[in-house]
């Protein structure tokens, strides 16, 4: 079993730095692109692009963070010593990290509320859309609480048992 987890654990590090090389390239394309089009609309205003700016900004730095907090929990499951304290503070940062990015949604949502109206689902002839990511982020965020929560009552449970003869 363990050499299972530790393929997969290397596996899933292996994809997660996959994840960080695309998401940088992704990320350069995404401001080029932002870039300009602000450049050549000029209906957009200088406020505007500001806020969009930001709130994009802070979206893609918490997504990078929830990436590397995820690397950092996958080593220790590597080390086969997933039960430590460092990966409780590492999921209460990715459940936070989690609530900034559904922050971030809500607030575009505001920003453009007259741009873009707001809908649960729907379907156009590419997709199925879905306007649900704050809904989708919250509760992951409370998920990864619970989940952190779990891990420090199985660290406490831990080490009651290395004490135990």
């Amino acid at each position: 079993m363990k050499f299972y987890s530790k393929n997969m654990s290397k596996t899933l590090d292996i994809i997660l730095n996959i994840i960080i090389a695309l998401g940088l390239v992704i990320t350069a394309k995404i401001y080029y692109s932002i870039f300009l089009q602000i450049r050549n609309n000029s209906s957009i205003s200088s406020a505007q692009t500001i806020g969009m700016i930001l709130i994009l900004t802070i979206g893609i730095i918490s997504t990078f963070l929830i990436v590397f907090d995820l690397k950092k929990i996958i080593k220790t499951i590597i080390k086969s010593n997933p039960f430590v304290l460092s990966n409780v503070k590492s999921l209460y940062k990715i459940s936070v990290e989690c609530f900034i990015i559904t922050g971030c949604y809500l607030a575009n949502i505001l920003f453009n509320f007259k741009n873009h109206a707001y809908r649960f689902i729907y379907i156009d002839s590419n997709f199925i859309h879905t306007d649900t990511e704050p809904i989708i982020f919250f509760l992951a965020g409370i998920f990864i609480l619970v989940l952190a929560a779990v891990f420090k009552e199985a660290i406490k449970y831990k080490e009651e048992n290395d004490y135990t003869i």
